[in-house]
C-alpha cells in the first residue's frame, strides 16, 4: 500500500515536471512566432512603402513631362514668337 502511494506521488511530479517542461516550450515557440510574425509583418510594410514611393515618384515623373513636354515647350514658344509679331 505505501509503495502504491510513493509511485502515485512520484507519477504526479513526473508529470508535474512533464507539463513544466512541455508549457515552457510551446511558450519559447509561441513567442518565436509572434516575433516571426512581426519581422514579416515590418518586412512587408517597408516593402509597400518603396513600392508607393516609387509609384508617387513615377506619378510626378509622368505629370513632369507631361507639362514639360517637347511638345508643350514648342506650342509655348510658337505662341509667345506669334503674340510677337
Amino acid at each position: 500500500m505505501i509503495t502504491q502511494i510513493i509511485l502515485a506521488v512520484l507519477m504526479l511530479a513526473a508529470l508535474f515536471i512533464l507539463f513544466l517542461v512541455i508549457s515552457k516550450a510551446t511558450g519559447g515557440i509561441d513567442n518565436s512566432l509572434y516575433k516571426l510574425e512581426y519581422l514579416v509583418r515590418k518586412e512587408c510594410d517597408n516593402r509597400l512603402e518603396v513600392l508607393e514611393m516609387k509609384y508617387k515618384i513615377k506619378q510626378a515623373d509622368r505629370k513632369f513631362d507631361e507639362f514639360y513636354s517637347t511638345k508643350h515647350i514648342a506650342d509655348s514658344i510658337q505662341k509667345a514668337t506669334d503674340s510677337n509679331e
